[in-house]
């Protein structure tokens, strides 16, 4: 009885319709890490998003985020500046 359990729950846990890198059948383990691995690459996707695939600390949101607050010291400043001029 513990012999067929056994054999239930693995085949329960691997599958002959996927293969692992040893194009074995793949089984959980096998299937958490590539889980994991797609995270990886989403995660590494968003952070060169926006920035052209250059290899910055920083992503899209914060160039994006840097940009709009340069722009508006730009603008601050020319507001400023018109304003001292009398205009």
């Amino acid at each position: 009885m513990t012999r067929k359990l056994a054999d239930a729950i693995e085949l329960t846990l691997i599958s002959p319709n996927e293969t692992d890198v040893n194009l074995e059948p793949a089984n959980v383990v096998d299937g958490l890490f590539f889980i994991g691995r797609a995270i990886q690459k989403v995660a590494h996707a968003l952070s060169d998003l926006g920035t052209a695939g250059a290899a910055t600390p920083m992503g899209a949101i914060e160039v994006l985020a840097m940009e709009l607050k340069t722009a508006a010291e730009l603008i601050a400043g020319a507001m400023d500046q018109s304003s001292t001029n009398g205009e």
